[in-house]
């Protein structure tokens, strides 16, 4: 769908929006749907709207995630000491352009079409496509499968502080909860994944109290063998250690986690703590991938899958913006809408530099 002004953007936005392949209701908690949008100034092929810290270079089978935050976390500790969480601490990171597993999304399409309309040029010095990914909260509709969370969920700060431990123990923990994923469904029938919900309902005691004698006898065998995938990974070393930080950063947290919840993309709803996110009307895409096993293909692939809105022909809707019409739809954003570099950037430096090359 290639683009040609300001209005013809938003024509093919609606358009798009009408022919989307999804149900488009309340997700199992009530909350409505959201829609995002991710500018980009050309198509990155299989790395586009992969999070920048898998983008790069392994160190012998460990990503830099954890040299990155703690160095970066060790010269400014008295920042990070008046941030709310680890969420919170992860996202002042990406804002100041530390690479991270946050991927920036926003819910006001004209900002993703601003960035998709920055100057990229290829190898012979001509002006790339730009391109505009449209994304959808609730997209799969499964319990285990919720797309959006605010920063203060559990789920949020569970893989938050995941995010900064060392590799070596978030490699493992990624390893384990990959494995016990695997075993719950060899042990369970699609049509019995029900079976799972209702055990760790009465596991965090969500049901009343002789709920297991209530079963078949087939099914409490397929109860205790849920008990004993559970006791394996959550007793582990390494899982006592992630609750031990989610602890420290939290100060209350019980040793209960949903492991099928958490190894797929989601959206998180941050703590408007700066003048860039609500300029912006920023929100992240959480990326909880373990980088040393999963390719730049496998993401993308996984992203599209889960949270990418599709079209009638099942394709992932991508709006091109043509290289030579990048700087008239800039021209109409700042013009008639006041969406430019000093708005988007309100610091003192891009208001300075906006200033200086436009009046």
């Amino acid at each position: 769908m290639n683009i040609q002004s300001v209005n013809s953007f938003l024509s093919k936005k609606a358009e798009s929006l009408k022919s989307i392949k999804a149900n488009v209701t309340v997700d199992g908690r009530g909350l409505l749907p959201r829609f995002f949008y991710r500018g980009q100034s050309n198509d990155f092929k299989s790395s586009n709207n992969v999070a920048s810290i898998f983008r790069q270079k392994e160190l012998s089978g460990y990503t830099h995630e954890y040299s990155f935050t703690n160095e970066y976390m060790r010269r400014y500790a008295n920042d990070f000491n008046n941030l709310e969480n680890n969420f919170s601490r992860l996202s002042y990171m990406q804002h100041f352009g530390l690479p991270t597993r946050l991927l920036d999304v926003t819910t006001n399409a004209l900002v993703a079409l601003y960035f998709a309309c920055q100057s990229h040029l290829d190898s012979e010095g001509h002006e790339t496509d730009g391109i505009v990914t449209m994304f959808f909260s609730n997209k799969t509709q499964n319990i285990d499968d919720f797309t959006y969370y605010s920063s203060r969920s559990d789920t949020v700060e569970v893989l938050s502080t995941l995010a900064l431990m060392d590799e070596e123990k978030k490699k493992s923990i990624y390893r384990k909860i990959s494995s016990f994923n695997k075993n719950i469904d060899d042990l369970l029938k699609e049509d019995e994944n029900h079976l799972y919900q209702s055990w760790y309902m009465d596991l965090v005691k969500q049901f009343p109290e002789g709920y297991y004698e209530q079963l078949s006898e087939e099914n409490q065998k397929v109860y205790d063998s849920l008990n004993d995938f559970y006791k394996e990974i959550n007793q582990s070393y390494e899982m006592q250690c992630l609750y031990h930080d989610i602890k420290r950063d939290t100060g209350y947290f019980a040793d209960l986690i949903n492991f099928r919840t958490l190894l797929h993309p989601f959206f998180v709803e941050p703590s408007i703590n700066n003048e860039r996110l609500r300029a912006q009307s920023g929100f992240f895409l959480f990326e909880p991938y373990d980088g040393t096993s999963c390719s730049l293909e496998n993401i993308h692939d996984d992203i599209d899958n889960k949270v990418s809105l599709y079209n009638g022909h099942n394709e992932p809707i991508r709006l091109v913006i043509p290289g030579e019409k990048k700087q008239q739809i800039l021209n109409e954003l700042n013009q008639s809408l006041e969406i430019n570099q000093a708005t988007l950037f309100p610091d003192k430096e891009n208001v300075a530099s906006y200033i200086k090359n436009n009046f």
